[in-house]
């Protein structure tokens, strides 16, 4: 693949909102084949020349500029435990350079493949890991899911962990949220949808910590589609990522709100694809408010806005990225 030929290719393959549909950049690792979502892809370059930073993560190969931003660059077939790129002879590799949860990123791989189009039915959730005895002992899943591409696994890599695992993104960890507002938090009913296992985890942990008990987490939009229709029980809010496996958060999204039992539900979508095209797409399907990841401080406050019958409307915004 040429140099910068995928240079604005989110703006350039649109899809509609709510058909369930993704595009998936499919590349290699170690041998092995692997995916992301096209819409987190700004572009992929041939390797450049890198500056080597003092106290790097053992992941970062280095920094370069590229026209006037300068980003870190991940060997992410070191990071994930498979092989050093960049000891692999012969493999000349790719940089993947990403944006999202408002930080751009270069990613080398050995190779880049091609694009397809998808529905996420056809991607399958990740495992759930469970071998430790408590839940904050179990490790992370290094993917979201798994596609089979005529007969060839693909996995789905969880770019919110990788990123944070080397960058530490602080306003992610805050433990639980203040509740000046005096609300009966633990009377809510709240769904999650959420297909990062290590996301899941956090907002998991941290709406519980903040007083939310009745919260129900779901690692897919089908799971919480199926919950949420099963008992058409009262509902408080709901909070869902936009990609996920089998039924994403905008396909989600257009359920709730077509469905007279949940139609007055409000739908806080929170996901690392908060651009312009996703706000549209979002209120396109009824979507309440869009919060871009990983402002989890944010997220709480919007939920304690909705379960208190506060309109939440006309709080979305996106927010400028910046290098990693």
């Amino acid at each position: 693949m040429a140099q910068n030929e995928m240079q604005g290719i989110t703006g350039d393959i649109l899809l509609d909102a709510g058909t369930n549909e993704f595009e998936v950049l499919v590349f290699l690792l170690a041998g092995g084949a692997f995916g992301l979502n096209v819409a987190k892809v700004r572009e992929v370059i041939k390797p450049v020349a890198l500056v080597a930073t003092p106290h790097r993560h053992p992941s970062v190969l280095g920094m370069f500029n590229i026209r006037g931003t300068v980003l870190p660059v991940v060997d992410l077939s070191h990071h994930l435990g498979l092989r050093d790129t960049r000891a692999s002879g012969g493999v000349e590799g790719r940089i993947i350079i990403t944006e999202f949860n408002g930080l751009r990123t270069g990613f080398l791989v050995d190779a880049v493949e091609q694009i397809h189009r998808m529905s996420w039915s056809r991607v399958k959730p990740a495992p759930d890991f469970a071998f430790a005895q408590r839940p904050s002992d179990r490790p992370v899943s290094s993917t979201t899911g798994s596609i089979d591409l005529d007969g060839r696994l693909v996995l789905l890599v969880d770019f919110e962990s990788v990123a944070d695992s080397i960058m530490i993104e602080k306003r992610l960890h805050i433990g639980r949220v203040a509740n000046p507002r005096g609300i009966d938090r633990g009377s809510k009913r709240v769904i999650l949808a959420e297909d990062s296992p290590f996301m899941r985890r956090l907002m998991g942990d941290v709406l519980r910590n903040s007083g939310y008990g009745r919260l129900e987490v779901y690692s897919d939009g089908q799971a919480a589609w199926e919950a949420i229709d099963a008992d058409g029980a009262p509902i408080s809010a709901i909070v869902s990522d936009i990609e996920m496996p089998r039924m994403d958060g905008l396909a989600l999204t257009r359920k709730i709100k077509g469905d007279a039992r949940f139609a007055r539900v409000p739908v806080v979508l929170f996901s690392s694809l908060v651009s312009e095209d996703n706000l549209k797409k979002g209120r396109q399907v009824g979507a309440d408010v869009q919060i871009p990841k990983p402002r989890v401080q944010d997220m709480v406050e919007l939920v304690d806005r909705a379960v208190s019958g506060e309109s939440i409307e006309g709080v979305q915004r996106v927010v400028p990225a910046r290098a990693a």
